[in-house]
């Protein structure tokens, strides 16, 4: 199916430049558009047969608008900082958005304003949040009561690398985010907060090994979506990597407040940014894994539904492939029409549709992503 549609990738980081690459050889679409800040990468990018590239710094709003008003579609691929407002910008110019920031903001603030303008919103379209999403919606949609809802995720190295035990390959900024970001989670039937790393969970996982979990603000559209007595989501990573985050915390380096120093002002966060930059230039996390488990009501009585995905290689890295895949499959539904309204649509929406949900997974077992699903009785 050719769609005569022109759409611009916001931000060509990681999972940017692979979904404009992705979007540009399917021949489908009228045109790509790639925006970043960056020229290194808009040169890069501009090679690629089918894609226009465009070096534009989307904090600049009236630029941006005045971009999008030529585009049918915004795929948004921001650093969680820059992508609330530049979804914004997107609703504001009558564009479609699809986007996979870690964003602090509540996409659900945009809801009215979409819903005036007649644009659609899709907040969330990456891992976790993301797929966790869809696959809680379809645990939801086959339960007649969702009673608990646990999600566990994580892209890590399969060996714990020094000096985190830990290396990522995306944002550094949503990264340290993860650590300092208020978790939300449901307890009892009420939304908590709490600081992420008070939380700590030892997670064994049959033949992939031990590792430990803390509490972060995964649920995000979930909180208004679905109701259960208890809801969390945790992020997974190596045995002694949180002991060594709360030890960066404590010193004070996660911190935004600038530091005087010989008469300069230092930010703490931008310093630690800079250095585990430099320090896992070359590396990627070539284990993922994604755990959703449901417990609830069925007319056979309680059970629990578990939903895993395990992901193992090389370059590129199963987190980066999983997050760009599922970012890719989101945005050509919406191009195709198969997600339409108004609005917020939640990435859990897509799974409480049997039909969606089917089409959704035969496109992601396409690209190698086999989600296991299996049942158990529950006491």
């Amino acid at each position: 199916m050719v769609l005569e549609l022109k759409v611009a990738v916001l931000g060509c980081g990681a999972v940017g430049s692979l979904t404009v690459k992705r979007l540009a050889s399917t021949g489908r679409f009228a045109e790509v558009v790639a925006v970043d800040v960056n020229p290194q990468l808009i040169e890069e990018l501009g090679r690629v047969e089918g894609v226009s590239a465009v070096k534009l710094d989307v904090s600049d709003e009236e630029a941006l608008r005045r971009l999008l008003k030529d585009v049918d579609l915004a795929c948004e691929a921001l650093p969680g900082r820059l992508g609330f407002k530049a979804m914004e910008t997107a609703v504001i110019a009558g564009v479609n958005v699809v986007s996979v920031s870690y964003t602090p903001e509540d996409p659900f603030k945009l809801e009215e304003e979409a819903v005036r303008r007649g644009v659609l919103i899709v907040p969330d379209c990456g891992l976790a949040p993301g797929l966790s999403n869809v696959l809680a919606g379809r645990a939801s949609s086959l339960m007649d009561e969702l009673l608990e809802l646990h999600i566990k995720a994580g892209g890590l190295p399969s060996t714990p690398t020094p000096p985190l035990r830990h290396v990522s390959s995306w944002s550094i900024d949503d990264l340290l985010e993860e650590y300092t970001r208020r978790a939300r989670m449901v307890k009892g039937g009420k939304v908590v907060e709490i600081d992420p790393l008070s939380s700590y969970e030892v997670l064994a996982i049959p033949g992939l090994g031990v590792f430990e979990c803390f509490c972060t603000d995964g649920l995000r559209t979930l909180l208004r979506t679905l109701k259960a007595r208890d809801m969390d989501e945790k992020t997974i990573r190596q045995r002694g990597h949180i002991a060594t985050v709360k030890a960066l915390v404590e010193c004070g380096l996660l911190m935004d407040e600038p530091l005087r120093i010989d008469g300069v002002e230092v930010e703490p966060r931008r310093v630690l940014k800079a250095l585990l930059a430099r320090a896992w230039r070359g590396f990627e996390e070539d284990l993922l894994i994604l755990l959703v488990e449901a417990l609830g009501l069925t007319k056979q009585g309680k059970a629990k539904l578990c939903f895993s995905l395990v992901g193992q290689g090389a370059k590129p890295s199963p987190l980066l492939k999983a997050t760009a895949s599922t970012f890719f499959h989101f945005t050509s539904m919406v191009a195709e029409g198969l997600l339409k309204g108004e609005g917020i649509y939640p990435p859990e929406r897509l799974g409480m549709d049997p039909n969606l949900y089917e089409e959704f997974s035969t496109r992601l077992r396409r690209d190698g992503l086999m989600v296991e699903e299996s049942w158990a009785t529950a006491a």
